[in-house]
C-alpha cells in the first residue's frame, strides 16, 4: 500500500505540473492574442484615421483654388516682377538720369515685350531642369527605387503647369511682336552695310517662329483630351525629345538676338547685364546637363538603372565577399 500511495502522489504531482504548464501556455497564448488584437486595433485605427483624413481632403478639394498651379504661378509672378523692375531701371530710369530722355511710353508695349519672352524661356527651362537633376540623383544612388527629396518631387509634379504658363507668356510675346515691327528688311534697303543685320534678323525671326510652333505643339499634347489618344512612347517622344529641341531653338533665338552685343560697353548700363543675358543662364545649364546625360557611358548606366538594375552598396559587397569566403 505504501508503494501505491507513492505512485498516486507522483501522478498527482505530474498532473499538477502539467496543469501549471498548461496555465503558463494559456497565458502565453493569451498574451500573443492580446498583442495581435492590439496590433489589429492599431491598424484599424490608422486606417480609420487615414480614411477620415482622405475624406477630409476629398471634401476640401472642391474648396481649394488651383492647388497645383500655386507654385508655377508664384514663380511666374516673381520672375515677371523681378525682370520688369530690372528692365525698368536699366532702360527707362537710366535713359532719364543719364541722357535726360523720357521714354516712359515704352513701358506698356516695348518693355512688356522684353519681359514676356524672358519669363517664357526661364519657365520652359524650369520644366526640364528637375528631370536632369532626378537623373543625376539616380546615377548617384544607383537605383530608381529610392524616393526623391520632397522639394524635387513637388517640382516634378508641377512641370505640366509650368509649361502651360510658359506657353501663355510665349503667346503674349508673339502678339506683342506683331504690334512692334522688328524686321530690319522692312526698314532698310539691301545694301552692303546692312546685309549682316538683315541676316541676323531673319534667322532670329525664323528661329522664333519655329520655337513658337513647337511650343504650341508641346502645350497641345499636354492636354488630357489630346494626350489621351497618344501612346506612352509617342507622348514621351514629344514631351522629352521635342521638348529639349524646343528649348534649344528658343535658347538659340535668344543668343542670336544678342550675339553682337556681348562685348559692347554700352550694353552694360550701370554695369548691369541686359535681361536676355540673365534669362539665358538657366536654359544653358539645362542644355549642358542634358548633353552630359547623352554621353554614351552616362546614358548606358542611366538606362540600366531605369530598367530596374541596382548598384550594390559597399556594405552589401562586404557581406557577399564574406559569404563567398
Amino acid at each position: 500500500p505504501l508503494c501505491k500511495d507513492g505512485v498516486a502522489r507522483e501522478k498527482r504531482l505530474w498532473a499538477l505540473l502539467r496543469s501549471v504548464k498548461d496555465l503558463s501556455e494559456i497565458k502565453k497564448k493569451k498574451k500573443k492574442q492580446n498583442k495581435q488584437i492590439r496590433t489589429q486595433f492599431m491598424l484599424l485605427l490608422s486606417q480609420v484615421s487615414s480614411c477620415n483624413s482622405f475624406s477630409r481632403e476629398l471634401e476640401d478639394f472642391p474648396l481649394k483654388l488651383f492647388p497645383e498651379w500655386r507654385l508655377p504661378l508664384s514663380i511666374a509672378v516673381g520672375l515677371s516682377a523681378f525682370f520688369f523692375f530690372y528692365l525698368l531701371i536699366r532702360d527707362v530710369i537710366y535713359a532719364y538720369v543719364e541722357k535726360k530722355n523720357d521714354i516712359s511710353y515704352r513701358i506698356m508695349v516695348a518693355l512688356a515685350n522684353k519681359v514676356f519672352p524672358i519669363v517664357a524661356l526661364v519657365m520652359l527651362s524650369l520644366c526640364y531642369l528637375p528631370g536632369a537633376i532626378a537623373a543625376f540623383f539616380q546615377l548617384y544612388r544607383g537605383t530608381k527605387y529610392r524616393r526623391f527629396p520632397n522639394w524635387l518631387d513637388r517640382w516634378m509634379l508641377c512641370r505640366k503647369q509650368m509649361g502651360l504658363v510658359a506657353l501663355g507668356f510665349a503667346v503674349l510675346h508673339a502678339i506683342y511682336t506683331f504690334i512692334i515691327p522688328i524686321r530690319y528688311s522692312f526698314r532698310h534697303k539691301l545694301i552692303s552695310g546692312v546685309v549682316d543685320e538683315v541676316q541676323q534678323a531673319d534667322s532670329f525671326i525664323s528661329l522664333g517662329i519655329l520655337g513658337f510652333f513647337l511650343f504650341v505643339l508641346l502645350g497641345l499634347t499636354s492636354l488630357p483630351s489630346v494626350g489621351g489618344y497618344l501612346s506612352w512612347r509617342e507622348f514621351n517622344f514629344i514631351q522629352s525629345k521635342l521638348g529639349h529641341l524646343t528649348l534649344f531653338i528658343c535658347t538659340a533665338h535668344g543668343y542670336i538676338y544678342g550675339w553682337n552685343k556681348f562685348l559692347r560697353p554700352s550694353t552694360y548700363k550701370w554695369y548691369t547685364p541686359p535681361g536676355y543675358m540673365l534669362c539665358l543662364i538657366v536654359p544653358s545649364v539645362v542644355l549642358v546637363l542634358k548633353l552630359l546625360l547623352l554621353l554614351p557611358c552616362v546614358d548606358r548606366a542611366l538606362t540600366r538603372i531605369r530598367q530596374g538594375w541596382e548598384r550594390t552598396q559597399p556594405k552589401e559587397m562586404d557581406e557577399i565577399k564574406s559569404t563567398n569566403l
